[in-house]
């Protein structure tokens, strides 16, 4: 297999591929049932800004707008597909083609909340701190960062399974705790869920787990 830029090869191989493999679940998207939404509700959050990086066609930031009308709603993503898509069905999303490295339609301290979903695993090692910096630049202080991604017990890298063209990977590890070793973001709420279930699950099969984090910025509180 070639070694080629895993972030190059992913806008070209797998963006679209990742839309097409899921479209039949996305069109069975349940609100009700999205733990993202349900925490954002039970934390009795009121934002006017949320983006949703890795937002594919925009159904969870969709489903967001309908909750909170007057707040402003982005996702950003690399699939044309999914985008195309999500303009056609979501018109009150603001959809952006791009990645999470480079976030410039956004000011400094200006989004409420930002949700990762199934992002950071497939970031290039090499940029991972620049797609940090951006998401820490843009959040306001006080603002809420929801981080959805696989759990793991210890820091993988796994080959990633949908490219056989060229080297690709994928890196299992708890962001959260990126996050929260600055003593500038707070963990309020994580749980553990099975990915093949969508439920809450307690068992040692980590291979099968993925994590919702809800962290909290605030750059006073360590230094009072």
């Amino acid at each position: 297999m070639k070694n080629n830029n895993q972030k190059e090869s992913f806008l070209a191989y797998e963006a679209n591929a990742w839309f097409e493999r899921n479209l039949s679940v996305i069109k069975k998207y349940d609100a009700n049932r999205d733990r993202v939404i349900t925490l954002i509700k039970e934390y009795n959050l009121k934002p006017t800004k949320i983006l949703e990086i890795g937002s594919s066609a925009g159904y969870r930031i969709n489903a967001l707008k309908n909750i909170y009308n007057d707040c402003e709603v982005f996702g950003i993503d690399p699939s044309v597909d999914a985008i195309e898509y999500g303009k056609k069905h979501f018109s009150d999303v603001n959809f952006i083609h791009g990645t999470a490295d480079k976030l410039d339609d956004f000011q400094n301290q200006s989004v409420d909340i930002v949700i990762v979903g199934f992002v950071f695993y497939v970031i290039d090692r090499d940029i991972l701190f620049k797609v940090i910096s951006e998401i820490d630049r843009i959040l306001k202080n006080g603002g809420i960062l929801i981080i959805v991604d696989f759990f793991s017990e210890r820091s993988l890298r796994n080959v990633y399974e949908h490219i056989n063209d060229f080297a690709a990977f994928s890196f299992k590890q708890n962001y959260d705790e990126i996050f929260t070793s600055s003593k500038l973001y707070y963990l309020l709420d994580k749980s553990t869920w099975n990915h093949s279930n969508k439920i809450l699950d307690a068992t040692d099969n980590y291979f099968d787990k993925y994590s919702i984090s809800l962290l909290k910025k605030d750059i006073n509180a360590s230094y009072k």
